[in-house]
């Protein structure tokens, strides 16, 4: 299964898919209101920034990146298991997703303890639908708004619909 990102869609994403902590409020306790386990972390800068607040995600997605060249922050998590894809820019590959099918899996059923990092060479970004798509409800992911924030997405019923009907439009 492969996803394209559309010019649509590519307008619509700039709005938080969930609830936006903007970095001037950005504190374990704000945050610890709003998540919910399993917890996804989707990017380099979101990564770091929640395992310095002591957050142990049960799977983080990283490419290595970050806006605009900036260093890459150093992940304080240690993984148990580190899976390593290719995924094009403006893309959710069929490797990326199957691989997050699988570790998803392996969250649910116990499989892991500890955290699974997902090395992405390309981007990882658009892998924010996947993960929920694919998490069970009550779940949560966060990933960085670029200059704004965290966005904290709890996995609902309404979000599943609406990333489905985005991913419906993506693919390919």
């Amino acid at each position: 299964m492969i996803f394209k990102l559309t010019d649509y869609l590519r307008v619509v994403l700039k709005d938080p898919l969930g609830q936006l902590v903007p970095n001037e409020e950005r504190t374990k306790s704000r945050l610890d209101q709003l998540i919910s386990l399993p917890l996804v972390v989707v990017g380099d800068v979101s990564a770091t920034v929640m395992s310095k607040m002591g957050y142990v995600p049960a799977l983080i997605l990283v490419d290595n990146h970050t806006k605009r060249g900036k260093e890459i922050p150093t992940l304080i998590v240690s993984p148990t298991r580190i899976i390593k894809v290719v995924n094009p820019a403006g893309m959710l590959g069929g490797e990326l997703f199957e691989a997050m099918e699988e570790a998803i899996r392996a969250i649910e059923i116990g499989e892991v303890d500890g955290t699974i990092l997902i090395e992405v060479e390309g981007e990882e970004d658009l892998s924010t639908l996947a993960a929920i798509k694919l998490l069970p409800e009550g779940s949560t992911v966060v990933y960085g708004q670029p200059d704004a924030g965290l966005v904290v997405v709890n996995v609902d019923d309404e979000i599943k619909k609406r990333i489905n009907e985005m991913l419906q439009e993506m693919e390919v």
